[in-house]
Order: C-alpha cells, then structure tokens, then sequence
C-alpha cells in the first residue's frame, strides 16, 4: 500500500489515526480562536459596533480575512475532506463503518444530527476549496444580460475602503465556525474514549523556540506525495542520515 494512504487493520490504527486527529484539531482550534480574538481587538478598538459604518482599509479587511480563511480551510479539511488521501475526522468515521464492527471493537455511534453537522462540514470544505462557477452565475450582469461577452478592456472591482460592518460581519461568522468546530473536537476526545476506554485528556507541551529541524516532516511528506520516498525503510533511513 502506497504511503500516501494510511491502512486501517487494526484497532490501534483506529486509536493512532484519532490521536493524530485530535492532536492537530487541538492545534488548529487555539490558532483560529487566537485569531479571532486578534479581531475582535481591533473591532473593540475602531468602535465597529458603535460604528458600523466607519471606513477601514481593504488591506486591514484582506489581511483579517486572509488569515481567517486559512485557518477556517485547515479546520475544515481537518474534519469535513473525503478524499482518500486527505487526514480528516470523515475518514476516519468511513473505515469505522468499515471494519469496525469485523474487528470486534467498541467505537461512538454518531447521532443523526452529529452525522449531519459533519456532512455539513463537508459541504462547506467542498464549496470554500474550489471556484464555484455558481459565483459567476450570481454576478448581475450575467443574470441580467447587462454586458456583451467581448469587452474590451476588462475591468474588476478594486475596493480603497470597507465599511466596518465588514469585519464585524467576519468576526461575528468565525464565532460561529469557532463553536461548531470546538463541538467537532469534543466528538473526537469523546471517540478516543470510548474505543480506548479511557477519558481523553489533551495537555499541550510548551517549548521556548522551535528549531528548523521540525521542516523534516513536512519535507519527508512532500518527498511521498511527490514519490521520491515510497517506503517506511525509506523514512527511516533519512531520519538516520540526518541524526
């Protein structure tokens, strides 16, 4: 099997796929809400609330959502994305469903309603990471027939200034994300304590500084998608060089 996929034959790989899991979810939550608080700083600050129609910059309203969005789109690949090759909680639940019951082992029934919390993640995964050509059929000009298709030159909106309500808008939809997300991460603690029959306790470890050598593993995962390495001796050996 291809180090790009990740095989599921026993219940330790279950109990090992979901730690990773909850690992990086835990992560990934504190950055967005760290974020998020950054926001909400500044919203408090300019008075957006009091005064939602105050002017800001586009790049103070780029750089927000910029950074918002990256870490919404981790988030939700982390939990919604379905492709084979992808991390994410929905994986993890398709091999449940799988093999669990063939293994023997005691695994979280999911409600109706956390079933469709999480399709909905992914609904949304699906939407935020590509280009739906809906956008373009949302724009007036084509819905009206306003504009012929060959124009030339072709112009594009390019915006000086936001209203405030813009940020407070963002802020206020992260909230939300923020919440479903944290209800998300509970779901996985509770999932690692059932099939492991213990409470799942997650303790960060602080480190004063991070060395560079922590690139080894995303370069070691590059070299596999990229298949300069395709076996498991193959990361050993690097990780012997390079000790």
């Amino acid at each position: 099997m291809s180090l790009k996929h990740f095989v599921f034959n026993t219940k330790d790989d279950f109990i090992t796929y979901l730690k990773h899991l909850i690992i990086l979810a835990s992560k990934g939550i504190k950055r967005y809400e760290e974020q998020i608080n950054q926001l909400g700083s500044y919203i408090e600050d300019k008075k957006l609330i009091e005064r939602p129609n105050r002017l800001i910059s586009s790049k103070e309203y780029e750089n927000f959502k910029s950074m918002l969005m990256f870490s919404h789109g981790y988030l939700l690949n982390l939990f919604g994305d379905q492709s084979e090759m992808g991390i994410s909680y929905q994986n993890y639940r398709k091999q449940l469903k799988k093999k669990a019951r063939t293994l023997n082992f005691n695994f979280l029934e999911l409600t109706e309603e956390q079933k469709a919390e999480l399709n909905q993640v992914t609904t949304a995964r699906d939407w935020s990471h590509h280009i739906p050509v809906s956008l373009m059929h949302a724009q007036n000009e084509l819905a009206l027939e306003k504009n012929p298709a060959v124009v030339n030159p072709i112009f594009y909106a390019d915006f000086q200034k936001y209203r405030g309500i813009w940020l407070v808008d963002l802020y206020r939809e992260s909230v939300e994300n923020l919440e479903n997300f944290k209800r998300l991460l509970e779901l996985l603690k509770e999932d690692y304590s059932v099939i492991t029959g213990d409470p799942c306790m997650v303790v960060p470890i602080t480190f004063e500084i991070r060395e560079i050598d922590d690139l080894e593993i995303p370069k070691i995962s590059y070299d596999i998608q990229t298949k300069k390495i395709k076996t498991v001796e193959d990361i050993r050996k690097m990780y012997r060089e390079n000790s």
